[in-house]
C-alpha cells in the first residue's frame, strides 16, 4: 500500500502538466497564420513567411505545442489591436478560441 501511494505522489507532476490545451487548431497552422499576419500576405512561399514558419517550427519543438499555440495568436491578438482589426476586440481576442487565420479557419495552407 505505501509503494502505491509512493507511485501516486510521482504521478501527480505529471498529470497536472498535462493540462489541456484551450487552442484548437494546428500550431504549425498558427504559425503560418502568424507569419501571413506580420507580412501582411497569404503567400506560403512568400521568403519572409518561410523564414518565420521555420523559427515557428523550432518555436513549437522548444516550448511545446500548447505554449506555442497562444504565443502564435498573441501574436495575432497583438497585431489585430495595434492595426484596429474590425471585429476583433483586443479585450477578449485570447478568450475565443475562434481561429483568426485563413491557415487555421481552413486547416491547412
Amino acid at each position: 500500500m505505501k509503494n502505491f501511494i509512493f507511485i501516486i505522489f510521482l504521478l501527480i507532476p505529471l498529470i497536472s502538466n498535462a493540462r489541456q490545451c484551450n487552442i484548437s487548431g494546428k500550431a504549425i497552422l498558427w504559425a503560418y497564420d502568424a507569419c501571413f499576419w506580420e507580412y501582411e500576405t497569404d503567400d506560403s512561399i512568400h521568403p519572409g513567411v518561410i523564414e518565420c514558419v521555420n523559427e515557428g517550427k523550432k518555436m513549437i519543438k522548444k516550448v511545446g505545442i500548447c505554449e506555442a499555440k497562444l504565443i502564435f495568436k498573441s501574436r495575432i491578438c497583438a497585431m489585430a489591436k495595434k492595426w484596429k482589426i474590425e471585429g476583433i476586440d483586443p479585450k477578449t481576442c485570447m478568450l475565443s478560441d475562434t481561429p483568426l487565420g485563413s491557415a487555421v479557419k481552413d486547416g491547412g495552407i
